[in-house]
Order: C-alpha cells, then sequence, then structure tokens
C-alpha cells in the first residue's frame, strides 16, 4: 500500500506534540526555541502544516530526540510533503472532504453504518451516478461526471497488495431504496454479492433487518476508520446534509465503537445478510 501523504502528517504532527509535551515545553515556548509561531506549532502538530527539512531539523535539536527517531519522523516528512491522487478533485470538493479521501487511502479497514446509502467504497458507477446526481441540489450537472470519476478512484484501495478491509453494517431500507431504478439497484445489490463472496475476510456486509426494531445506530451514517500505526487512533467520519466532520476526540470515537459493536450485535450474520440481498435483488424489477 502506497502510504497517505495525509496520514503520514498526521502521524508526523503527533510524534511531535507527544514529544513537547515530555519534555514539558508549551506550544508557544517551543515556538520560540524553535524562532517559528505558535499557530505554526500547532498546525504542524495537527497535520495540516508542511515542514522544511531544515525546520523538522531544528525541531530535533530543540527536543533533542535521537538519531534513529529523527530519521522516521524526516521520512514521514517526506511522504507528507508528496501529492496524493484526490488533489486533482481539491477544487472540486471541501477542504475537509479532501482530508478525508487521504486518511481513507491510508486507512488500513473501514467499518460502516448506513441506514439509507450502500458506502461509496462498494458503489457501483451506475449507483454513485444516481446518487450523485440525485442526491443534492448544489451539485452542478458538469460536475457529476468528476465526482462519479473520484469516487470510483477511492475504490483503487480494495485491489492493492494490501487492500483495505471494510465491515459495512447496512439497514435493510439502504437495500430496497430503489436508487437510479430497479435496473441499477439491482446490479448495485448483485456487486455486493460478489465483493463479500468473492473477497470473504477483507468484505464483511451484515444487515440490519426491519424487525431489528430499535438499534443503538438508528438515525445517522457514520464510518470509522483504523490505521495500520499502532501510534495513530482511530477516526470517525460524519457526513450530513449541511456539514461534514472528521472527529477525532477519543470519547466520542469510543462512543461511535461501541455504538457500532451493539448495532452489529442486533444485525443478521454474514451468511443470511447475503441471502437477504439476493432475496432483493430478485424483487428488483
Amino acid at each position: 500500500m502506497e502510504p497517505s501523504p495525509v496520514v503520514q502528517a498526521w502521524e508526523l504532527g503527533l510524534r511531535l506534540r507527544q514529544r513537547r509535551e515530555e519534555i514539558g515545553l508549551t506550544a508557544a515556548a517551543a515556538g520560540r526555541a524553535i524562532g517559528i509561531i505558535q499557530t505554526y506549532v500547532s498546525g504542524v502538530e495537527a497535520g495540516r502544516v508542511k515542514l522544511p527539512a531544515a525546520r523538522l531539523a531544528r525541531i530535533v535539536d530543540v527536543y533533542e530526540l535521537d538519531p534513529e527517531e529523527a530519521a522516521e519522523l524526516e521520512e514521514l516528512r517526506i511522504g507528507a510533503s508528496r501529492r496524493g491522487w484526490w488533489h486533482e478533485y481539491s477544487k472540486l470538493f471541501p477542504a475537509e472532504f479532501i482530508r478525508f479521501l487521504g486518511y481513507e487511502a491510508g486507512a488500513e479497514e473501514i467499518r460502516f453504518y448506513d441506514n439509507e446509502l450502500v458506502p461509496g467504497l462498494l458503489q457501483t458507477e451506475g449507483y454513485a451516478r444516481a446518487v450523485i446526481g440525485g442526491g443534492t441540489t448544489t451539485i452542478r450537472l458538469t460536475e457529476v461526471q468528476r465526482r462519479v470519476a473520484a469516487r470510483m478512484a477511492r475504490q483503487a484501495r480494495l485491489h492493492t497488495e494490501h487492500p483495505i478491509r471494510v465491515a459495512a453494517l447496512l439497514g435493510e431500507g439502504a437495500l430496497r431504496q430503489q436508487v437510479g431504478g430497479p435496473a441499477v439497484m439491482r446490479a448495485q445489490l448483485e456487486h455486493l454479492v460478489e465483493m463479500a463472496t468473492e473477497r470473504p475476510g477483507q468484505i464483511d456486509i451484515r444487515v440490519l433487518p426491519f424487525a431489528a426494531g430499535a438499534h443503538p445506530a438508528l438515525g445517522g451514517s457514520f464510518q470509522i476508520l483504523s490505521f495500520p500505526s499502532p501510534r495513530l487512533p482511530d477516526l470517525v467520519w460524519q457526513e450530513v446534509l449541511t456539514s461534514i466532520d472528521i472527529i477525532d476526540q477519543s470519547t466520542l470515537v469510543n462512543d461511535y465503537q461501541v455504538t457500532f459493536e451493539e448495532a452489529c450485535e442486533r444485525a443478521l450474520r454474514s451468511e443470511d445478510s447475503i441471502d437477504l440481498v439476493r432475496q432483493i435483488a430478485k424483487e428488483m424489477t
């Protein structure tokens, strides 16, 4: 898997902040010692400001980092300076969504919950076009094809040497909502079956049937992203009608993790879920 520059910048920032706190420096004091302003220190630690090599070297001196860790940080800095494929679409999407694409590109596993839609990583092109073209009045018709192309580009992570793992928890409504009409929806459901049966261990699809009634996740979709580095905590991505949000507060992330697991307990088993998907696909006429 090609490392994601967004994830590398995030890890670099986290490690620098941890070291700063270990040696008892505030961000303001660190900035004075390094010769930069406090907001620059905070931006680097948040993974949002790129570091030139000379400035990282100065930080290494001030923070008294050993040569081995300094080399690891320099490798992260170099990686963070690269441009990901998603930058091609930076004028099309909000900055926070572009940032999310970088996190997604570097994630090891994503857990989805959605009661209305199939997740983007598992969408067919026809389904994606129907969702994007009919989902909101704020999207120009001239943008639809580029947005579809971006969504399809994201799916490359499913087919790399170290592919991303997907655990999709879907409400039955997401399978029955005829996005794009019966033919498009049937193809989408057949695609879900194909992905789950051909990639066991990588893609797991569970369905919360209508009969499950009320459950902890009812009311909103979300995604939980996990990363290969043990230094990086999970993140939550949530998107609603008027806002998008990357959630990194540990207590909130834990709430989403618990909610996902408790909702999974109400869901059908994987085999039964796929049987239900097949059954609904046959009904799409």
